[in-house]
Parts: C-alpha cells; structure tokens; sequence
C-alpha cells in the first residue's frame, strides 16, 4: 500500500502539472466576438515564430484542473483463451502553482485539491485468475519549498475491495533536494522540449505554402485581438467534424495537387461519417492559446468525449495561466512530521495503521 500512496502523490502532482482546473471552479476564458480578427496563414506563422518560448519554462504558473477520466479496456468477446477487464476512473479539482528556477531556494509548488481514484484489474484465463483493485479518495495539499517537500493528506484508502480505512497526515520528507541534485535534475532536461514547442518543419510548411484554404476550411478557428493580446480558439463538436469533412479534404487534395471525382469525395466523406459515428457519441472540444507581446500568457482546454459503446467518459476542462503571483504557503509547516517516506507510521505492511 505504500508503494500504492506514493504513486497517487506522483499522479496528483502529473495532473496538476499537465492538466488544469480549480476547487474554486475553473475560470474558462471567453472573448468578445466584436474582437475577431482575420490572419492569413503567413501572419499565423509570424505570430508564432515571435513567441519567446524559453520564457515559458521559467516563468510562474498556476495550472487548474477539474472534471473525470472514466476509461474501461476490456478483452473481446470473442476471444476464446482469456477475458479480462481494466477500469480507471479519476475524478479531480485541483489547483497548482509552480515556479521553476535554476536556483533551488527559488524552487516552490503549491498544490491542494480533492482526487477521488479506482482502478481494478481482471484477468482469467484456463492457467490462471488474477483481480486487484485500489481506491483513495480525500484532499490534499503538497508544497516544496526551500528545498523541501510536505504533505497534508485527510482520505481514505481501500485495495482488492477491502473497506476503506482513514488515512490522515500532515509530513515533511527528511530529505532535502540540495543544489547539486536539483543541478543533476535540471541538466538531464531537454531544453529543446520548450523551445521547439511548433515544430520548425511545421512552421517551414506554412510558409513555403499557401494553406489558407486549409485555414478557412478548418471549422471554428478564430482569432481574437484584445490591445497587444492574441487568442487562438479552436473548438469543434462532432456535428462540427461531421459537416465539414467534405470542405477539409477538398481543401487538402487541392493543396497536395490531386483532384478527386465527386464521386471520390462522396466515398471518402461517407467511410469517415460511418467511422465516427461507431465510435463517438459526443465530442466538445475547445483549446486556447493566448499570446501578449511575445509571450505565452494563458493555455486553456476543454474536452467532452463520450464514446458509443461507453467504454471512454471523459469531461476534463484545463486552463494554465504563466506569470502569476504565489499563493500563501500554510503557516504551520514546521509542525509537520518529519519521515523518510511518505505515509510513514500510517502504513504497515500494506496496511492503514490503526
């Protein structure tokens, strides 16, 4: 169970860092139609070859993330050797801040939210059976500061269906991360990971070409101009994709040099419909990229993904604002309980302590 607790700390903090929401309810952007703005293909690129990106590894930033993940892989019926059935739901509103320096002292993260997390695993075959699962639900609040890392955690844990058992701490890691580490750490980053956040080729694709047509066929890509502020929206819905199947490969045989019959088209446009709609129930997606000069000031994303066989339901809604102030750190930390593990004196052998 302890190995089990420190990968749910590892998946709070991967979903604070990657994704975003707020316990506070997530302030999704929204924009003034009168602000639309039309850019061509070449201003697109401009736009985005302008941007400072190696900013956006060093600057602050507050992730919030809320919203679910319900995922189920099962084996084929028709699978006559061996049946088996995975499930993950995840379930998150979690807000986290982070501030990256090459200097360690500088370092912070600020996170606190609430994770409800199930996982089950089956498999049978005619040499062996194996069914597992675990469940914790409660809230959280992990910080580093000063080269240190606390945890103040009030849930409950359960495994393999056995009751929930409570589990609640406040606890500082023993081990600080000195300089040399965090110097170790940091030299083993790709610093082009950032930096090359559009690929160069993609950007020399653009401009060498004329894919405004593309552009204008793409449904639903507007930009928006507020003072020396750009927004990228892009949002599409299934009935979105499905009206405009025709237009995007139209546009695109057109900018590859093919013609196609109508009769081609028509092929093409109904094997797609007839795809999608075996697989997708409901889709509503919407990302946003906002630039202010030459930085990245705001990435949002909203997804609702619902699949036919209600195998996928996902509603996840993200939003990272760069450039933020830091919240307060709780006033208590030096009373937290010094330990070399996380979770320790709560587990004992795979178990709640009592």
């Amino acid at each position: 169970m302890r190995k089990f607790y420190t990968l749910l700390i590892a998946l709070f903090l991967v979903f604070g860092l990657v994704a975003c929401g707020g316990n506070t309810g997530v302030d999704f952007p929204t924009f003034d139609e009168d602000n639309v703005v039309e850019l061509s293909a070449q201003e697109m690129v401009t736009l985005f070859e302008s941007i400072d990106y190696t900013t956006v590894d060093s600057e602050s930033v507050r992730i919030s993330t809320k919203g679910h993940i319900f995922v189920i892989d099962e084996s084929d019926p028709e699978d006559t050797y061996s049946t088996w059935r995975d499930e993950t739901k995840i379930t998150i509103d979690a807000v986290v801040f982070g501030l990256i320096s090459d200097t360690i002292g500088d370092v912070l993260v600020h996170a606190e939210g609430t994770v409800d997390f199930f996982t089950s695993s089956f498999y049978e075959s005619e040499w062996y059976e194996e069914d597992s699962s675990q469940a914790v639900e409660g809230t959280m609040g992990l910080y580093f500061k000063d080269g240190y890392l606390y945890m103040n955690v009030d849930g409950t844990f359960a495994e393999d269906g056995a009751d929930p058992e409570e589990a609640v701490f406040k606890q500082k890691l023993n081990q600080q991360v000195t300089q040399d580490m965090w110097d170790e750490a940091m030299g083993q980053a790709d610093p082009d990971q950032i930096d090359n956040m559009v690929p160069q080729e993609i950007l020399d694709m653009l401009e060498s070409g004329d894919f405004d047509e593309i552009m204008d066929a793409v449904p639903n890509l507007k930009v928006y101009q507020d003072g020396n502020t750009y927004s990228i929206v892009f949002s599409i819905t299934k009935s979105i994709a499905l009206d405009s199947i025709e237009d995007l490969i139209v546009a695109y045989a057109e900018q590859m040099g093919e013609t196609l019959t109508q009769a081609e088209i028509d092929e093409i446009v109904e094997e797609a419909e007839t795809q999608i709609n075996a697989v997708v129930e409901q889709l509503e997606f919407t990302y946003v990229i906002s630039i202010t000069g030459t930085k990245i000031t705001q990435v949002a994303e909203m997804l609702v993904f619902k699949s036919v066989d209600g195998t996928i339901d996902i509603d996840l809604t993200t939003v990272i604002d760069f450039g933020v102030d830091a919240p307060k750190f709780p006033t208590d930390l030096d009373d937290y309980e010094p330990v070399d593990e996380p979770g320790e004196g709560i587990f004992d052998d795979g178990m709640v302590k009592e």
